[in-house]
Parts: C-alpha cells; sequence; structure tokens
C-alpha cells in the first residue's frame, strides 16, 4: 500500500514482462488494474525495454493511455491510464537515456525519472499516480459537526450528490432531498440537489 496524503493506493508488484513470455494469469492481473505504471531500467536501453513492453501489452489486447481524454476501447480490448517512470535516474549517464525517453513519449504519455534506492520523486511519484486514477476526494459531515478531514469519500472525478449518498449507505441515496456544500459552491453551505457535481476536497452535509 502507497500512502498518499489521507489515503492509501494499491500498488501490484507484477513479474517483468519479457519478450514473448507472459505468466498464466498475468494479462487479466493487469486488465482489471485502475491504471499502469510502465516501469523501465534507465541503465538497460530504456527505448527497447518500452517496444517490449508496448507490442506485449498489444497482444494482450491491453492499450497504455496517457496525455488527452480515454477513448472506448474496441471490443475485447482495454484501455488503462498510465504513467512511464524510469528508475535508477541517480546513476550515471542514466538521465540521458531518460531523455532520449522522453523526446520519443513525452507526447503519449505522462513521464517521471526515479531512483527507488536514493528515494528520489517518490513524492512526485505519489501525486502523480493519484492524478493518474482520476479519483477525487470529498468528506461528509453531520449537521453542527466538524467534517472528519482524515476519512474522505474516494469517488470517480464526475461524481453527483447522489454517488456520495451511495457512498454511505444505499438508504441515504433513495431518501435524500438536498446536501449542502462547502468548497466548490457558490458560498459555503450551499444548498445543491442531487446531481450537482462535486470537486475535490468539497464538504457535504446530507438531509434526508
Amino acid at each position: 500500500m502507497m500512502r498518499y496524503e489521507n489515503l492509501q493506493i494499491q500498488l501490484v508488484d507484477t513479474p517483468p514482462i519479457q519478450l514473448d513470455h507472459v505468466e498464466p494469469g498475468f494479462p487479466n492481473l493487469i486488465r482489471n488494474a485502475d491504471a499502469l505504471l510502465l516501469l523501465v531500467d534507465l541503465t538497460e536501453d530504456p527505448l527497447f525495454q518500452m517496444d517490449i513492453l508496448l507490442k506485449e501489452l498489444n497482444e494482450m489486447r491491453i492499450r497504455g493511455v496517457g496525455k488527452g481524454p480515454i477513448s472506448l476501447a474496441e471490443s475485447g480490448w482495454v484501455c488503462l491510464p498510465t504513467l512511464v517512470v524510469g528508475n535508477k535516474c541517480d546513476v550515471k549517464n542514466a538521465m540521458e537515456e531518460y531523455r532520449k525517453l522522453e523526446n520519443r513519449f513525452k507526447e503519449t504519455f505522462p513521464m517521471l525519472p526515479l531512483s527507488a534506492r536514493e528515494e528520489m520523486n517518490f513524492e512526485e511519484l505519489k501525486r502523480e499516480v493519484y492524478q493518474l486514477l482520476h479519483i477525487i476526494r470529498v468528506y461528509t459531515k453531520v449537521p453542527g459537526k466538524d467534517p472528519d478531514l482524515t476519512e474522505p469519500v474516494i469517488l470517480k472525478k464526475g461524481s453527483s450528490i447522489e454517488d456520495v449518498a451511495l457512498s454511505v449507505h444505499k438508504d441515504f441515496a433513495a431518501k435524500l432531498r438536498y446536501a449542502r456544500v462547502w468548497g466548490s459552491g457558490k458560498f459555503d453551505g450551499q444548498m445543491v440537489k442531487r446531481d450537482y457535481v462535486v470537486s475535490e476536497g468539497d464538504v457535504i452535509e446530507l438531509h434526508l
């Protein structure tokens, strides 16, 4: 688990992808993920590694999507938001290899140089992963009390007040009359309907 501020993000460390060799069950493992980190070794021809990764993912009918909106995939294909990470950036000449990688893929994928050994860019990695997931954090509060900012409700971007209510309990969504919002509204405590789209950091008071 990777902690980012007040939430935990699960990382699955998979076996390495090798040319013409895929571990049993590996494609389904990736297909069921929310996002994809392509990790390459900057000391071992990272351009070649990327070619292999993309080729093998293509064979699995998995498409990494980087910059721009995620389009609907053809039947049988899965599209996953993707970040390319170049490890061992602290090694001599590694950044030269990273720049070659960047020149080729920077228009396609978000990219980040990293050093696992020196723990370089770890905080940047956490932020990039959070952005990659296309999620937001909102907080609920009971009328007359302060919100618990340590326990966010995690939702997909574009979610509504009704989605917030559903995340608490299905009965809340059925009985919801209105909500009050602090954060992105025109004024604190603004009364909104169930179809109001919530934003990162909003505090929401549900009224049944």
